[in-house]
């Protein structure tokens, strides 16, 4: 696929995106996810499996507030809650499936600013993904059993506090990088 079918492409998925944000039945918004999935191609429970992987969690603890405040204020309206979780199925699907088939790269080519932040922000998954596979091997390696609980937690704190410093240290390295060749001038 050439540079302006991946452009078209992005513009597409940010069309459907913001549209899928105005719908508000909850037929038509399953409708869509089902449709999105159906033409998505091969692969479609995978890109499913993907995309409720990504917001499964969130999904769960927002809809559980959600009925813990409905139940304390004793209007629960299903309806909204429905409407919620559907639309951000849908968004995650169509996420997920703009990523399997759109090189970012190429959709921006026409914009070397956007471009200088899609590697920066490349970079920095990247960064985190190996930080984040060094802290799971490194405990794996330290214990002949499998970690409590409590020690997950541990575990996920500090994973979390070293991706903070990371991150902190990465956007002043980035910034003063960017700022010396004169690319946050513009």
């Amino acid at each position: 696929m050439s540079a302006p079918r991946h452009r078209l492409a992005l513009l597409a998925w940010a069309a459907a995106v913001v549209a899928s944000t105005l719908v508000h039945d909850p037929v038509v918004l399953t409708a869509a996810l089902l449709l999105a999935l159906l033409v998505s191609g091969t692969g479609r429970l995978a890109l499913a499996g993907r995309a409720v992987r990504a917001v499964a969690a969130i999904l769960l603890l927002i809809s559980a507030g959600y009925v813990g405040m409905s139940m304390f204020s004793g209007t629960l309206e299903t309806g909204v809650l429905m409407r919620f979780n559907l639309r951000v199925l849908l968004i995650a699907v169509l996420t997920a499936w703009m990523l399997r088939e759109v090189r970012l790269v190429l959709a921006l080519s026409g914009w070397p600013a956007a471009q200088r932040w899609l590697l920066i922000v490349q970079a920095q998954i990247t960064l985190f993904r190996r930080l984040a596979q060094d802290y799971r091997l490194a405990r794996r390696s330290r214990s002949t059993v499998a970690p409590t609980l409590r020690q997950r937690y541990l575990g996920v704190s500090s994973l979390t506090l070293a991706a903070l410093d990371k991150a902190v240290h990465n956007a002043e390295t980035v910034t003063q990088a960017l700022r010396a060749r004169g690319a946050l001038d513009e």
